[in-house]
């Protein structure tokens, strides 16, 4: 009875770490497995193209996603789903702001295409609102508009847990300036939304400009 109790054990644990675990052979459309992404990542930094895009000035990767996409040259299939497993990486440079997407093909290791874009097309990232947190928080400007109790903020990656829900955090969104005299005219500007006690406080108060790493507080000088 004890050994088969055992073996019922084994079998249960084997099932779960099945269950849990991620195929190592994607469905055509499925979304990008960790180690695809490594993959994708890995392959646009080793092309020549985009290595000279990003050479000489301080740039960031954007996003690596699935697109479904069907090449020319492609063969058909009878059921007509693309077998092909591809990705598209988007890169932004700062100095240039001036984005840049790369079609990445996994299975063959090399970059199909690559494409300039504005980089006013190019969206803010999640790591690049906890850079513009990081720079407001260090200035002494943002630091007075709390007094003298700045609360221990954290960015906010994600919808917040009921937990979370009254810690004070900081979320960001792209802001585009509107005219010239606007200090975020044509640079890439998040403006920061403090929350304390699940309350938004100094609203639309602190900007952030990524490409000068400047911090903009409205209405108090700049």
């Amino acid at each position: 009875m004890t050994a088969a109790i055992g073996r019922v054990v084994v079998l249960f644990g084997l099932l779960a770490t099945n269950a849990n675990a991620q195929p190592e052979r994607p469905l055509p459309l499925d979304p990008l497995t960790p180690r695809e992404l490594a993959r994708a990542d890995s392959i646009v930094r080793s092309d020549g193209r985009v290595r000279e895009f990003l050479a000489g000035g301080r740039s960031r990767l954007i996003a690596i996603q699935f697109i479904a996409v069907k090449l020319p040259r492609d063969p058909a299939t009878p059921d007509g789903v693309q077998k092909r497993r591809t990705a598209q990486a988007l890169l932004y440079r700062y100095d240039k702001n001036q984005g840049m997407q790369a079609l990445v093909d996994i299975g063959k290791g090399a970059v199909i295409d690559i494409a300039p874009i504005p980089g006013e097309s190019v969206p803010i990232n999640k790591d690049e609102v906890a850079e513009a947190a990081r720079l407001a928080l260090a200035d002494p400007r943002v630091v007075r508009l709390f007094g003298d109790r700045m609360p221990a903020f954290r960015v906010q990656m994600g919808p917040p847990t009921l937990k979370e829900a009254n810690e004070p955090r900081i979320e960001g969104l792209r802001t585009v300036g509107a005219t010239a005299k606007d200090p975020c005219y044509r640079l890439r500007c998040v403006v920061l939304f403090f929350h304390v006690n699940n309350h938004y406080v100094q609203m639309n108060r602190v900007y952030v400009d990524l490409i000068s790493q400047r911090v903009f507080i409205n209405g108090a000088g700049r």
